[in-house]
């Protein structure tokens, strides 16, 4: 295994997976790449260039990467950090092929049955959808 990427969100679930990932990339000599992806969200208005929510949550992204990073850095581990734009799930398994990832790692939050079936789960669509290994960390 020569490169991991897992997909983060903020949640505790999403941390526990970063460092799973940390001590895999350890155990395997693999590179780690950590991502964030900021779900699209239609535009306000012909007014509005880029929407205040959009920046934001850009701003956060950029904060967690930084932290994630630093907790998951280990000796003799390579780790970068990525910001994409898209529908979570598929914009992971789209990462995961173009960088030529080995595995994806993501975090799974456990909702019930029905939260799921109504809200989506992000872990369950890329395990369907992805093309490369998927490990979910609870």
């Amino acid at each position: 295994m020569k490169r991991i990427l897992v997909g983060v969100d903020g949640s505790a679930e999403a941390a526990n997976a970063a460092e799973k990932a940390a001590d895999l990339a350890k155990a395997t000599g693999a590179d780690l790449t950590i991502a964030y992806v900021v779900p699209p969200r239609p535009p306000p208005g012909p007014e509005a260039y880029v929407p205040k929510g959009d920046l934001v949550e850009r701003g956060y992204a950029a904060a967690l990467l930084r932290e994630l990073e630093l907790r998951s850095r280990r000796e003799g581990v390579t780790v970068e950090t990525e910001t994409h734009i898209g529908p979570v799930a598929e914009t992971l398994a789209d990462v995961g092929v173009l960088g030529g990832f080995d595995l994806v790692v993501v975090g799974h939050r456990g909702r019930g049955s029905v939260r799921r079936a109504l809200l989506g789960s992000v872990a369950d669509r890329l395990v369907q959808i992805s093309s490369k290994p998927v490990l979910i960390v609870r």
